[in-house]
């Protein structure tokens, strides 16, 4: 059988055909394009700014306490981010599809590497997002109308259900949902750095918790322990490229997309920091784990916290929507192009959504969902996954430009900055940050890993059953 990649190259070197294009003909599997620049810049947006920027500053101030030092962590947070955002709109402008990381990296590396990104994604990386982020959606949820605990589950099965409904009507519903949380959660965060500076903090503080434990490292050891959670914090700027093959104008939304909405969360963040700091000081940032509730609660009292309670909800539901969004297209892309079953590939002639892999989708995450009981609790098992997979896309970059100075594909619009540091820089941080994770993550962090490992054996069972349709 040819080699589909190759057959994807004009042999002129002109733009790639896709080489899920003759699959694509029919329009049972055919993406429209229907996503504008401010909704795609809203997925990168809203996907990045969830409950980080609520619960990271705590982490972050108890490692590194002197407010110059951790302005400064979270700028290079911010860089480390944008390396890869600068990256990622090159390879996005060149592979305007439909599947974001998974076309870059079976371009780059082929069809083995780029199964196991997607059998990862559909599995472990975005159900666990969804299961994460909604469990932090449940918990404001139903502190804001006072519910029990045990309310926290249906609550976010109710959440994930109603988001994957939403999505599975139309692109321009899912879409418009994200714009419209986006809108709502940037403006709610510059509303509470604008009370922070304007309105004076006559509230009784709340009791405070233990202080931090105080241990003798160096500045880079503390750094590389706080950058855990700021890159935390930073991740969801990948999101946008899954929707590549249904946004207008690509080669000019991208670029625009991915890294001025990746300069948008660093602005928000590094002002966020300085409105808790500015409230709080560093010994109250790092003794309360609520930040953000904190400082609310010293500008408003209890009434404060509770909108403060829903700007949390707000946030974390425009995060889950996004991941709903994003996350079938992958699933749907491979069906598409033969690496899994094909009815994932299929979509609702009605509605043009992949509505089998967004249910598929839904129900999986719901059942890591039940299996978990915190955001800890299952956070753990896709950081590092999705990470490995972040180096393994960049370095896809190195492949691309081999291939253009071959003259097997064309130049793109869109070039790199600073080309080849920063991408070089992103891999080597991220490599720092997945062997730091996987010490002090524990077991979570390598069964994520092993799950992706069980895509290569499942990969050549699947490769083994038969030829696949180009």
């Amino acid at each position: 059988m040819p080699d589909r990649r190759r057959e994807s190259r004009g042999a002129s070197g002109g733009t790639a055909v896709a080489p899920r294009a003759l699959a694509l003909e029919g329009a049972e599997t055919h993406l429209k394009r229907q996503i504008g620049l401010y909704a795609a810049t809203a997925i990168t947006v809203g996907n990045i700014i969830g409950s980080g920027i609520f619960r990271s500053p705590h982490s972050v101030a108890q490692h590194i306490s002197a407010f110059p030092l951790v302005i400064l962590a979270w700028v290079i947070g911010g860089v480390l981010s944008l390396c890869g955002s600068l990256a990622l709109a090159e390879l996005a402008v060149t592979h305007p599809r439909t599947g974001g990381l998974y076309v870059f990296i079976r371009e780059g590396f082929g069809d083995a590497r780029a199964f196991v990104f997607g059998w990862s994604n559909l599995w472990v990386i975005k159900p666990t997002v969804i299961a994460s982020i909604t469990t932090v959606f449940a918990l404001y949820f139903c502190q804001v109308l006072h519910w029990p605990k045990a309310a926290e589950f249906p609550v976010g099965a109710a959440a994930i259900l109603l988001l994957t409904f939403v999505n599975w009507l139309g692109v321009r519903q899912g879409a418009g949902t994200q714009s419209l949380f986006t809108t709502a959660k940037v403006i709610g965060i510059l509303a509470l750095c604008i009370a922070a500076f304007t309105v004076p903090a006559t509230y009784r503080a709340s009791a405070m918790g233990a202080a931090p434990a105080l241990e003798t490292r160096s500045f880079l050891s503390a750094l590389a322990l706080a950058m855990i959670s700021i890159l935390f914090a930073y991740d969801g700027w990948t999101d946008s490229t899954y929707v590549a093959g249904e946004i207008v104008e690509p080669k000019r939304t991208l670029p625009i997309a991915i890294v001025w909405g990746t300069w948008l969360v660093i602005a928000v963040y590094v002002l966020t920091n300085v409105a808790y700091f500015h409230v709080l000081g560093a010994e109250g940032v790092a003794r309360y784990e609520a930040v953000g509730s904190e400082t609310i609660h010293r500008l408003l009292g209890d009434w404060g916290a509770r909108a403060l309670a829903v700007l949390v909800a707000v946030s974390t539901f425009g995060t889950i929507n996004g991941a709903v969004l994003t996350g079938p297209r992958v699933t749907q892309a491979m069906a598409a192009d033969g690496l899994l079953w094909k009815p994932l590939a299929r979509l609702d002639p009605a509605r043009g959504t992949p509505a089998m892999a967004l249910w598929v989708q839904g129900v999986l995450s719901c059942v890591w969902l039940w299996c978990a009981s915190g955001f800890e609790d299952v956070s753990g098992w896709f950081v590092t996954t999705s990470w490995l997979f972040y180096a393994l896309t960049t370095a896809s970059l190195f492949v691309q430009r081999r291939r253009e100075a071959r003259g097997e594909i064309a130049q793109p619009s869109y070039r790199t900055p600073l080309y080849p540091w920063t991408p070089i820089l992103f891999v080597l941080a991220t490599a720092l940050i997945i062997a730091s994770d996987l010490h002090d993550s524990g077991w979570k962090a390598w069964a994520g890993v092993g799950i992706a490992a069980l895509g290569f054996p499942v990969y050549y069972l699947w490769k083994g059953r038969g030829p696949r349709t180009a």
